[in-house]
């Protein structure tokens, strides 16, 4: 489970903001909408957006004739091992988005990320059998030599 919340951690990271057109992002992907706050009076049910000029994170749910619902996460719910994310369907107008982003996989970043988590662990590993063979050796007989004698020749 540690090893599955770790990945996921870092590859959370490994993602970057591509500035786009919001007419052509397809629904489900995510975006980062930098929007007016006059045009979006669904912000209002929002309480982490005291900025002037707010940017709404989250999932393109889907298009509306005259505006874009896009999904922002607020939360999480928790349920013994099952987590559930919980968010806020936002109505926000064309006319509002002031820019648009979307979320791409940075493959140079992932990578570099992939590299250095498998370059550490062998590290590790390479450290753990160093000082297990470091340890002091157990008292007691010598191994015999292992002797293989096929041709025997007397000289002299």
């Amino acid at each position: 489970m540690a090893v599955v919340t770790n990945l996921v951690l870092v590859l959370a990271g490994c993602f970057n903001y591509v500035p786009t057109d919001f007419t052509t992002v397809p629904v489900g992907e995510d975006v980062r909408l930098t929007v007016t706050r006059e045009r979006v009076p669904d912000l209002n049910e929002l309480t982490l957006q005291d900025e002037a000029v707010p940017v709404l994170e989250g999932t393109l749910e889907r298009r509306e004739d005259t505006s874009l619902i896009v999904r922002i996460p607020v939360g999480s719910r928790t349920d013994g091992f099952h987590s559930v994310a919980l968010g806020q369907a936002i109505r926000v107008p064309p006319d509002a988005i002031i820019s648009a982003e979307l979320r791409v996989l940075d493959g140079f970043k992932t990578a570099g990320v992939l590299a250095g988590t498998v370059a550490g662990g062998v590290t590790l590993l390479l450290l753990g059998m160093e000082a297990i063979n470091d340890q002091v050796p157990i008292p007691g007989e010598d191994p015999p030599d292992l002797q293989l004698k096929l041709i025997s020749i007397p000289i002299g």
